[in-house]
């Protein structure tokens, strides 16, 4: 395996587990606001690995805004977006040692969303594809900011 193919799986490992890690507390107790079940999956064009797909549970404030249900780092800020009906489109950028920038959409249903992004490593130029999904499948109590 490449270089490459090991920084872009920590990459997707860090990016996957980091929302898993970040919505874990909020789930703690039940409440006003929305607990969502999201599935993500990573593509690798020309790589035969394939990344078991992750599933996490996300507590999201009641109207949350629309970044707050895509997967991400810590260090990875929302540098551009657009809701145009329910479409949200959006570009990101991420820092520490494997800076990436992506962009992607997210198509908005009743209940559920699903959406993709495309990842550029900003070191190796090297590209990734995730999709997501998400389903509401109860209350929560988020932490408010």
């Amino acid at each position: 395996m490449t270089q490459f193919n090991h920084n872009a799986l920590r990459a997707v490992s860090a990016l996957v587990f980091a929302g898993a890690l970040a919505a874990a507390p909020a789930l703690l107790a039940q409440g006003s606001d929305d607990l969502w079940e999201v599935t993500s999956r990573m593509e690798m064009p020309g790589m035969a690995l394939s990344v078991p797909a992750q599933v996490v549970k996300l507590c999201v404030v009641k109207n949350g805004k629309d970044d707050e249900y895509i997967p991400r780092k810590n260090d990875c800020k929302i540098v551009d977006s657009k809701r145009t009906g329910n479409k949200y489109t959006y570009k990101m950028a991420c820092g520490g040692p494997e800076p990436a920038t992506m962009e992607g959409e997210v198509l908005w249903g009743t209940g559920a969303y699903e959406g993709k992004m495309r990842m550029t490593m900003t070191k190796t130029n090297e590209s990734m594809q995730m999709t997501y999904s998400g389903q509401r499948i109860g209350s929560c109590a988020a932490n408010k900011k």
